[in-house]
């Protein structure tokens, strides 16, 4: 077996154990909590179960299906994206409403939160944009802007969800797309006006959780009671943990153990040990999305690999920050590992697509040379 299919079934053996992983820390955070609500001690973990089975067979479409076809599929995604997000803001029965947020739809019984999938659709449309108008990407009017306006109405979209976290997250993997896709820097760096008009825009709820975090940055308080909670989970924790199942932070202290915030019970029951190995698995995929990125053999390819594992990225680095009072409080889960639905979907479906892109870079070796598109992107944006 070639180095390269080496590569890729170890991702795939990767992302099993971490789903694994993450199946065993589900159980065990939302057992005591599924006992006494549902009466049945395994009702997130069937539903982490049956979530994760679809997962897997999006990650097999990801493989098996051309990464091409998700490109040239890249206009009319957004389009459903937009369709998706505008059907949050009008009342009906297949609305799903939770503390006053719009984020989710109920169609035919099955819930599922549509920034999940508008995330990797907008990947899709930059990867496709950005490669068919590489030539107009130094001119501003005709190159960026018109992606500025299409784009801005989607964020400004998920906006009025609310969803302040999804929507900056975004915001971000847009930047980083439009850089590796060359559009020059001089273009972006106004962009960070964006993040102080943000502040001012923001419902009072908002601001105020950033203004306690700041507060407890310069006073040394915990954040919220979450965060407080968290880091006393990690704090019993220690080096090597308490053991499997002996979290007593699960036991109704810790809001969400099992989605946001299971870092911390991972952290409380098998210490800074099992944290580090868990991190280390997702810097390696990370890593080897990046890796698969830099040797694709086509620009659209090299954005997709980009995309995917910049949200990988992004997801665990906001968590991370999250349970450890480094980052405001906000509630987004940790990739792989985290119960949720739509977004573990997602994100195996994009692991899919790294595999396809893997396989492809490999079949078309000598064609075109591993680095080219890299090189390219870094020029254009450097040297404009």
């Amino acid at each position: 077996m070639r180095d390269e299919s080496k590569k890729y079934v170890f991702l795939l053996v990767l992302t099993f154990a971490l789903i694994c992983i993450g199946l065993v820390m589900v159980y065990s955070a939302s057992h005591p909590i599924a006992a006494q609500k549902y009466g049945n001690s395994r009702f997130f973990l069937f539903r982490h179960f049956i979530r994760l089975v679809i997962g897997f067979i999006f990650l097999a479409i990801g493989v098996g299906v051309p990464y091409q076809k998700w490109v040239k599929f890249g206009r009319p995604a957004l389009l459903v994206s937009f369709v998706l997000l505008l059907a949050l803001l009008i009342p009906g029965p297949y609305q799903a409403t939770l503390n006053k947020a719009h984020r989710w739809l109920r169609i035919a019984g099955v819930q599922f939160q549509p920034v999940d999938f508008v995330r990797i659709f907008v990947i899709f449309y930059l990867a496709d944009v950005l490669t068919r108008k590489e030539e107009l990407l130094g001119h501003f009017k005709k190159g960026l802007l018109p992606q500025l306006v299409v784009l801005g109405i989607l964020l400004g979209l998920i906006w009025r969800q609310p969803d302040l976290g999804s929507m900056l997250i975004l915001t971000i993997l847009i930047g980083v797309l439009f850089i590796a896709g060359g559009i020059p820097i001089r273009f972006l760096a106004p962009s960070v006006v964006v993040f102080p008009v943000v502040f001012f825009l923001m419902h009072d709820y908002q601001r105020l959780r950033i203004m306690k975090f700041l507060n407890s940055v310069i006073h040394g308080e915990p954040v919220s009671y979450q965060v407080a909670q968290s880091l006393v989970a990690l704090g019993k924790g220690g080096f090597l943990g308490v053991g499997l199942d002996n979290s007593t932070q699960k036991l109704h202290f810790l809001p969400e153990p099992f989605s946001d915030f299971i870092v911390s019970i991972l952290g409380e029951e098998f210490g800074f040990l099992g944290i580090l190995v868990v991190f280390t698995g997702i810097l390696i995929v990370i890593l080897i999305g990046y890796r698969i990125a830099q040797r694709a053999r086509t620009k659209e390819g090299m954005l997709l690999a980009v995309g995917i594992s910049s949200t990988i990225a992004l997801y665990t680095f906001v968590n991370a920050g999250v349970v450890t009072s480094l980052l405001p409080t906000k509630g987004l889960p940790l990739p792989f590992i985290s119960y949720g639905g739509s977004f573990q979907i997602s994100i195996l479906w994009g692991i899919g697509i790294l595999v396809n892109i893997m396989r492809q870079s490999e079949e078309n070796e000598e064609a075109v040379p591993g680095r080219e598109w890299t090189h390219r992107a870094r020029a254009a944006w450097v040297q404009k």
